[in-house]
C-alpha cells in the first residue's frame, strides 16, 4: 500500500519568506519531494497561508487518501503562526481523522519525521 503524505506550508511568494531565500527554498522543496518519492512515499507539497485560507487543502484531503500531514517549518516553527497551525490541524483532523499530524522542525529531515510513523515502502 502506498503511503500518501501531504506537506503543507507557505507559498514561496508569501511575505514571510525573504525574497532572497525563495529560490533556495524552492530547490530544497523540490529535492525533498524527490527524496521522499525515492523512498517510496507518495509525497506532495501543498501551499496555503492565513491570507489564502485552507479551502484548497480541505479539497485535497477530501479527494484522495492521506496517511499523514507534515506541517512545514515556516508554520510549525513560527509562534506567530500558532492559530494558522491550529486551523491546519483542525482541517486535517476533520477530513482525514486517520492521518498522522507531523511537524517539520528544521532539525530532523522530513524522511526521519515521516519514518517515525511510517516505514519506507521500499526498505
Amino acid at each position: 500500500m502506498k503511503i500518501h503524505i501531504v506537506h503543507i506550508g507557505f507559498p514561496l511568494d508569501h511575505p514571510i519568506i525573504p525574497v532572497d531565500d525563495r529560490s533556495i527554498i524552492a530547490k530544497r522543496l523540490s529535492d525533498l519531494q524527490q527524496r521522499m518519492r525515492d523512498l517510496g512515499y507518495s509525497y506532495e507539497i501543498h501551499h496555503a497561508s492565513p491570507e489564502t485560507g485552507l479551502d484548497a487543502f480541505a479539497h485535497r484531503l477530501r479527494s484522495r487518501p492521506c496517511h499523514g500531514v507534515l506541517i512545514g517549518g515556516g508554520v510549525a516553527g513560527n509562534p506567530a503562526m500558532s492559530y494558522f497551525m491550529e486551523q491546519i490541524i483542525d482541517v486535517a483532523h476533520s477530513l482525514a481523522p486517520q492521518a498522522k499530524i507531523m511537524f517539520y522542525n528544521h532539525i530532523d529531515d522530513p524522511g526521519v519525521i515521516v519514518g517515525r510513523w511510517f516505514s519506507s515502502p521500499i526498505l
